[in-house]
């Protein structure tokens, strides 16, 4: 059986899943990564399969900005309107500007009122206030675009919203200062299509015993190494190292979904096939983005007391060096949450390490540019920690 939890595995299998290319969800690298995870388990003995489901893929014909400088491709918004094959034009706005109506308003890279959940408050007022569309300059540290996720994308906004990286677009907020007119693209369809969640079911002696769940998403805008690697990486080792367990009480259900940055749709999808699995679980553990990043520590924010006690203690004794306890709550750990479930979530955060970044969301995120193996390893072997305890519990 592979040793899941060395570094030497875990670089591998990071590496092998960055190889996979892009891990948007449905698309070929998201693909081959189920059956990628399927054969990792079953090289180590793991019983697994993959569970289908049905999600809105955007299929984009074009999306893009043309003003007095070069036209510039982005990416649209996967839950914001359609301007259809011709486009619209207007005067560019600054964000902010007094008076918006049939403008395209641009966002400045950095600008907080327009961050992941920013964006949210701010569309329906722009769509209030009458605007033809919304640009958002964005950009990680050597100038490539960075995503945002679709949390609306079963309920897409009206607003047409392109997503441009700031070394694409020299001049572009001079423009919107200036209010230049310009022609703005975002030409879309939503068809339905189908994604794959990795799913294993390794029983405990117990059958009585409340089980524990353990998830990590293997989706993303880009190749996601540090983003996603490391979750994917520690997961799969666990899923090897809990089936060796001579005394698991509990049994224990594992999922590596896909959907993740559609708003969670596979975990939706996992979920809704087994339902009270939110409370009925003694615990989750969250295994989510940005684990063993070189520019950020390990953020480990419990649900309750206990199991804060449990995930501290568990790093105190895992050589990791970078790890701090918190308290806000995000991805995959939020619908464990809203249904009132007990959880661990690990994740990452924005950079606190001086100069660095997390290309979080990026297509410059690979191993060799944002992983920490070493902080890979020692999640892994915390992690490995807390899963014995709870499963013997």
């Amino acid at each position: 059986m592979t040793d899941g939890m060395s570094p030497e595995t875990l670089a591998r299998r990071i590496r092998e899943y960055e190889a996979q290319g892009i891990h948007r969800t449905g698309w070929p690298g998201d693909m081959a990564s189920a059956e990628w995870a399927l054969t990792e388990l079953g090289s180590d003995g793991v019983e697994a399969s993959v569970e289908e489901f049905a999600f809105p893929m955007m299929q984009t014909h074009k999306a893009s900005i043309a003003w007095s400088g070069p036209e510039v491709d982005g990416v649209a918004l996967h839950d914001c309107g359609n301007t259809g094959a011709d486009g619209v034009s207007g005067a560019l706005a600054l964000a902010g500007a007094s008076d918006v109506r049939g403008r395209i308003v641009v966002a400045e890279d950095g600008d907080a009122a327009y961050n992941q959940r920013g964006v949210y408050e701010r569309i329906p007022e722009l769509i209030g206030a009458g605007a033809a569309g919304l640009v958002l300059l964005r950009c990680d540290s050597l100038g490539a675009i960075t995503v945002l996720n679709a949390y609306r994308i079963g309920t897409p906004f009206d607003l047409p919203v392109l997503q441009i990286a700031c070394g694409d677009a020299p001049g572009l907020v001079k423009a919107a200062r200036a209010g230049e007119n310009a022609v703005f693209t975002v030409d879309a369809d939503r068809e339905s299509a189908i994604a794959k969640n990795v799913v294993a079911t390794l029983p405990g002696e117990d059958p009585d015993a409340a089980p524990v769940a353990i998830m990590t998403p293997r989706s993303g805008w880009f190749t996601c190494a540090s983003e996603r690697g490391g979750g994917v990486a520690i997961w799969l080792g666990l899923a090897a190292a809990i089936s060796a367990m001579p005394d698991q009480r509990r049994t224990v259900h594992m999922v590596a979904s896909s959907g993740h940055e559609i708003n969670h749709y596979g975990l939706q999808s996992f979920l809704k096939a087994r339902s009270g699995l939110e409370t009925r679980a003694l615990a989750w553990l969250h295994l989510g983005a940005l684990i063993g990043s070189r520019a950020t520590s390990v953020k480990i924010e419990p649900s309750d007391q206990k199991l804060g006690a449990l995930a501290k203690s568990a790093f105190e004794s895992s050589g990791a060096e970078r790890w701090m306890m918190w308290d806000q709550r995000g991805g995959e750990a939020e619908n464990i949450a809203e249904a009132g479930g007990r959880y661990v979530s690990l994740r990452g955060g924005p950079a606190d390490i001086e100069g660095g970044d997390t290309f979080f969301h990026s297509p410059n995120d690979s191993i060799d540019r944002a992983t920490d193996i070493e902080l890979v390893a020692a999640s892994g072997r915390a992690c490995l920690e807390m899963v014995q305890r709870l499963v013997s519990s």
